[in-house]
């Protein structure tokens, strides 16, 4: 190489930055002309990476500015097709694009942050959701210290990342451009179906089971008339909806002309009014709108569907109004009736080819929404035994579950979580805490269909602890004492037979559930309610509940001052207070309570209002003389108390007492004071000699009666003399003896039980192992024989 071309290449190495302004020289000579040209080549080459290095930074930062634009339009645009859900559906090319922009994604992330991160030493940057996170004057710095270094690799990764990053903004771009809704949507008919907006069933197998029947079921010819019932907010509307918007793309053999949907309205009493809002809805539908008269409506209806295969969903409908009153014709052989029933009277007065019952979530289906909605599976599975305690708590409803979870999701501390869950626990209503107001709503429209005495019941109800299995028999003895049933004979027989119609109806309404044929409970959701919700004719709530063993069950002076009913179940209580101003009080509940021995003299003195009194499975030894001032009880219960050994003598002056349960105590046989009971109905004791109290001493009145054949044979009498007479109105009893017992003893009750010429019905003799421990709840013996013509089992509490 010649010497000038020798040294303008050293010159280049040692003054970087000025050869960038250096003119070029004159050619001298052929060789060096050529030398030049391949210098000048160099130089320019260098000159144009240099560009590209000293660029990157700015057009780095308009790639990210370009990446946000395309992530927000991508929004927006899904934003316009959720408005617009009931006219519009995503087709293919939205999967397309979706794709596209997912690729985007990757590559911008992959191909160059993290590809720009390594070359310039920055990979100790975070990465936010957003992409770089490295700003515009870190990127320059970055990058400032290689634009001069031409000898290095580095230089030109970066002149060739440049180019990349260019090329990738215009696809980006491109990409933007083309995400339009007209292009990524198509128009729905509305002439076949109008999209209803509705939740995923993905994380609700059971919900996505039930929806996929009820599309096999539109299948079936013969099925035209389809019912889905269950308890409010259980999911019924959300499954049609659903299945109305799996039908914008019409399956194979499932091409109907039209598909209505009708929301039946709830506030209009009138049926002719009901029936004229109806037609008016599905005559907009069919763009036919402009009848008057009802009748017209109709006939116009009937005409328009006669021949088409169509498909009608009606959230919620009504007994009081036909099909027929609408137009929707048996003749429409092509036609299909979907109902999400919220009338519990509908089942029995509409003809159904179909009924589909759908249940609360089961704990699984309950697990998977909430953690689907959490969206954070380690949190979620590092605290799963508190998600399930709350989970509990809110009773398998979808709605709620969802509310909840929502705002759990947005504090993600095990704090706050356990803080709700001590919330929902109590027995306190807190709408802003776990969003229940469609709760309450439902409970609200159901209580309205309830007369005065019947909404008396269903908050008497709300006194039980939450969960807890309510024995049916006991519920409507408490509901005669309170005179909240509609008895003009004052029987039990005549109580229990209106007791049962009044279950029937709340069951109906589903503010009560049947656990099995003897005892019902409360749903969680509804009770929080009712305990809110003030008895007619009282201005306040005044019932107190303090249940669970978590609770304190001590109220305040003031409180037992206004209370009118006091629950303290299972509140873990071991005393009580001496002397308390409780003048209105009418029922009380302290049952549950074993560590609960002594109930102090004066206790009852001013409750002279009292009606109901249940202290089963207490651990009292006594009961205080004070309690003959309760002369309104109606109902006692001393079941199960098994440290009870005698009744105070004056009980006898509990003349309006008509229910007595003795069972399980240590009074070893029927006390003489209860035959002054003259108002006793029903009447619940042991005949466990030597069980409880092994040692007894026969009380005055027992007597030794010898039989011919058995010389040498005493037994012992079951009821004093004239114990027949002086209960007169005793109509039902329930007597418990031991395995063993000689049956002997089962002729003299049957015999002695004889003389009660009213006890026709209920006696019932249940065999109890003499090991056998005392149940504290609804007793479940071994073995029953019943007397009497259509004997039935009473069951305990």
């Amino acid at each position: 190489m010649c010497k000038p071309v020798a040294e303008f290449q050293r010159w280049i190495y040692q003054e970087k930055l000025a050869v960038c302004r250096m003119p070029v020289p004159l050619p001298v000579g052929q060789a060096v002309t050529a030398a030049h040209e391949d210098a000048k080549g160099c130089f320019l080459y260098i000159k144009h990476r240099r560009r590209h290095v000293i660029d990157l930074p700015r057009n780095f930062e308009s790639l990210k500015r370009q990446v946000n634009s395309l992530l927000t339009h991508w929004n927006v645009v899904n934003d316009d097709i959720n408005r617009q859900s009931a006219t519009i559906w995503i087709n293919d090319n939205y999967t397309a694009r979706y794709d596209d922009l997912c690729q985007i994604w990757i590559d911008y992330q992959e191909n160059f942050i993290k590809k720009y991160k390594k070359i310039v030493g920055l990979e100790s940057y975070a990465m936010g959701a957003a992409g770089n996170q490295i700003l515009a004057h870190e990127l320059l710095a970055a990058s400032k210290g290689w634009k001069n270094k031409f000898c290095t690799p580095t230089f030109y990764k970066l002149a060739r990342l440049d180019k990349d990053v260019v090329k990738f903004t215009t696809e980006v771009s491109n990409l933007e451009n083309k995400i339009t809704l007209e292009h990524v949507t198509s128009p729905i008919n509305p002439q076949i179906v109008v999209r209803q907006g509705a939740k995923e069933l993905t994380d609700v197998p059971s919900h996505h089971g039930l929806l996929v029947e009820l599309q096999l079921c539109l299948y079936v010819a013969g099925c035209r008339r389809i019912a889905i019932y269950g308890a409010p907010q259980v999911g019924k509307t959300n499954i049609l909806k659903n299945l109305n918007n799996l039908l914008v793309r019409c399956p194979r053999g499932l091409e109907f002309y039209y598909v209505i949907w009708v929301t039946f309205p709830t506030d209009l009493p009138k049926p002719d009014d009901i029936v004229n809002n109806v037609q008016e809805k599905i005559l907009e539908r069919l763009n036919l709108s402009g009848q008057n008269s009802v009748s017209g409506k109709k006939e116009v209806i009937s005409r328009a569907l006669r021949e088409k295969s169509y498909l009608l969903l009606f959230d919620g409908f009504s007994s009081l109004i036909e099909l027929e009153d609408i137009g929707i014709s048996e003749e429409h052989e092509h036609g299909k009736v979907i109902i999400e029933a919220k009338d519990p009277h509908l089942l029995r007065n509409f003809k159904f080819h179909k009924e589909i019952h759908l249940e609360k979530l089961p704990p699984e289906d309950s697990r998977k929404l909430f953690d689907k909605i959490i969206a954070d599976e380690t949190f979620c599975k590092e605290n799963r035994d508190l998600g399930d305690l709350i989970l509990k708590e809110l009773g398998g409803l979808p709605g709620v579950i969802a509310s909840t979870a929502g705002q759990l999701k947005s504090n993600k501390r095990v704090q706050y979580w356990d803080g709700v869950k001590q919330r929902l626990k109590a027995d306190i209503w807190d709408n802003n805490l776990v969003g229940l107001a469609g709760v309450k709503s439902a409970f609200d429209t159901a209580y309205s269909k309830l007369k005065e005495n019947d909404r008396k019941c269903i908050l008497y109800a709300a006194l039980f602890p939450k969960e807890f299995t309510i024995p049916i028999d006991i519920l409507v003895e408490c509901w005669k004492a309170e005179e909240f049933l509609r008895c003009p004979i004052p029987t039990f027989s005549y109580a229990r037979r209106e007791g049962a119609c009044v279950l029937n109806q709340l069951t109906e309404l589903y503010l009560l559930e049947r656990c099995s044929e003897h005892h019902v409970k409360m749903p969680i959701n509804y009770r929080r309610v009712a305990l809110e919700t003030p008895f007619p004719g009282e201005k306040i709530a005044t019932s107190f509940v303090r249940s669970g063993p978590e609770i304190d069950g001590h109220l305040k002076d003031e409180e037992w001052e206004m209370a009118r009913r006091v629950s303290l179940m299972r509140s873990q209580l071991e005393e009580l207070p001496v002397s308390l101003k409780c003048g209105g009080i009418s029922t009380l509940f302290l049952q549950l309570n074993p560590d609960l021995r002594i109930i102090e003299e004066p206790f009852f003195t001013s409750m002279k209002k009292l009606r109901v009194l249940d202290l089963h499975s207490t651990g009292i030894k006594l009961l205080p003389h004070s309690i003959s001032n309760l002369t309104s009880l109606r109902s006692l219960y001393l079941n199960n108390c098994c440290d009870l050994t005698e009744l105070p003598r004056k009980i006898v002056d509990l003349k309006e007492l008509e229910v007595l349960d003795i069972r399980d105590t240590s009074i070893y046989c029927l006390p003489k004071e209860v035959c002054s009971l003259v108002g006793l109905r029903c009447l619940r004791f042991s005949f466990a000699s030597g069980t409880c109290n092994p040692n007894p001493e026969p009380r005055l009145w027992e007597r030794i009666v010898r039989r011919p054949n058995y010389p040498t044979t005493g037994r012992r009498v079951i009821f004093p003399p004239g114990a027949a007479d002086q209960l007169s109105k005793l109509e039902e009893m329930t007597i418990v003896i031991t395995d063993g017992s000689c049956e002997e003893i089962e002729d003299q009750i049957r015999t002695e039980v004889g003389e009660f010429k009213n006890v026709n019905t209920e006696l019932i003799l249940i065999r109890q192992s003499s090991s056998q421990t005392p149940v504290t709840g609804p007793r479940k013996s071994r073995s029953t024989e019943r007397r009497g013509n259509n004997a039935s089992e009473s069951k305990c509490s």
